[in-house]
């Protein structure tokens, strides 16, 4: 009786209020046992701390839900966003009509514009409320989970190879089975450290690389080349976006696996680069294809095409964690471990860190994300 009370509730339940706040923590130093400063091959400095912007969405029954997303171009330009754009659209919505709420969003005459990208957290705020509201786990919702852990790909960035040899010895001593590492600079620098990488760790460790478009096609294959023999994972957008015949001609030269991620958010090129056979894997971020709907979308997609997924990482805090914890355990094609930088924040925004155990995240249990904000924390951890 109580769950059917709640269920009528929420059919009748409308947004009030939605606060966004910006919060910055340290990433804990190389010197340290953690990854700052983390640099990429698009990175001028490295980054040693890193922020968020977390979503606080109020209903007028009281239920709180929580989401997070990182800032759009910046923080002024974000809030101009939400207060003139998504706060009138979205104000008096029922959580529980998400397809309602990202429709306003869709774009009709600018199809380029994703307007949906700004919508990610406060879709999770609505996930976490419609759990709440049901007393049930997000997973429930999306199905029922059929993973009980998420193994973790430690990322780091790009160093030296002696340096990045020593980063893989202490993974490894950890309980992590899989490093990934960035690239897409210079070659055969590129080449030692996957070689440095493969020594550290042994046949037994799991390496990817990411080059961030980082090369042409011609440097691509000559690293392809480089690396054959080291078994790795796969090599993520080694090249540029929409370039689907240089892909597929990369591909049909190496053994070695071969992804994209940022190709995935341009409507249609992860169903282009499936039926081209240009990829063996793609990686993928809910917050840039514009909430865990549009998350599902995608995993079904792969799951027909038996193509492997495995989630993106972008410097997230708790709350995104867990609503990626919840939705990557419940769908069948994340079958690779998910990208992470969240064993090296040096702090969260919530009252208890998500739990790690032998290389693998604990998925949160409880009602909505199961994860508990602390708000005080909030404060201290805020940018002005």
């Amino acid at each position: 009786m109580g769950l059917k009370l709640k269920q009528k509730a929420g059919e009748q339940m409308k947004i009030v209020d939605i606060k966004m706040m910006a919060v910055e923590i340290p990433v804990i130093p190389l010197t340290e046992g953690g990854i700052a400063p983390y640099r990429g091959s698009q990175d001028k400095i490295g980054t040693t701390r890193t922020n968020s912007l977390i979503f606080r969405v109020t209903t007028d029954e009281g239920i709180v839900g929580w989401g997070e997303m990182n800032a759009i171009m910046n923080w002024k330009v974000t809030k101009a966003l939400l207060e003139d754009y998504i706060k009138p659209l979205v104000i008096g919505k029922n959580p529980f009509d998400i397809n309602g709420i990202m429709r306003e969003f869709a774009p009709v005459y600018n199809p380029q514009l994703n307007t949906k990208c700004f919508l990610a957290a406060i879709e999770t705020a609505c996930w976490d409320i419609m759990g709440k509201a049901a007393n049930q786990p997000v997973y429930a919702l999306l199905g029922g989970k059929i993973r009980e852990r998420i193994d973790i790909c430690y990322c780091t960035g790009m160093m030296e190879p002696a340096e990045l040899k020593e980063k893989a010895r202490q993974v490894k001593e950890e309980g992590y089975r899989t490093l990934k590492t960035k690239g897409g600079v210079d070659v055969l620098k590129d080449i030692r450290r996957a070689q440095a990488l493969r020594e550290a760790g042994g046949e037994d460790f799991d390496i990817r690389v990411d080059m961030n478009q980082g090369y042409d096609t011609l440097q691509a294959l000559r690293y392809l080349h480089g690396v054959e023999e080291l078994g790795l994972q796969y090599i993520e957008q080694p090249i540029g976006v929409n370039k689907f015949d240089d892909m597929k001609s990369l591909r049909s030269r190496t053994t070695t696996p071969i992804g994209i991620n940022e190709d995935c958010y341009i409507p249609n090129n992860l169903l282009r680069a499936v039926t081209e056979g240009c990829i063996d894997v793609a990686v993928v971020d809910f917050e840039p294809l514009g909430g865990l709907s549009e998350l599902a979308r995608i995993a079904a997609i792969a799951r027909e095409a038996k193509l492997a997924l495995a989630h993106h990482c972008g410097w997230d805090m708790g709350v995104k964690l867990a609503a990626i914890l919840h939705a990557t355990s419940a769908m069948p094609a994340f079958s690779y471990p998910m990208d992470s930088t969240y064993q090296a924040h040096g702090d969260d925004v919530l009252t208890e860190r998500i739990r790690i155990a032998d290389g693998s995240f604990l998925v949160p249990e409880g009602p909505g994300l199961g994860v508990e904000v602390d708000e005080e924390k909030l404060q201290f951890l805020a940018v002005q």
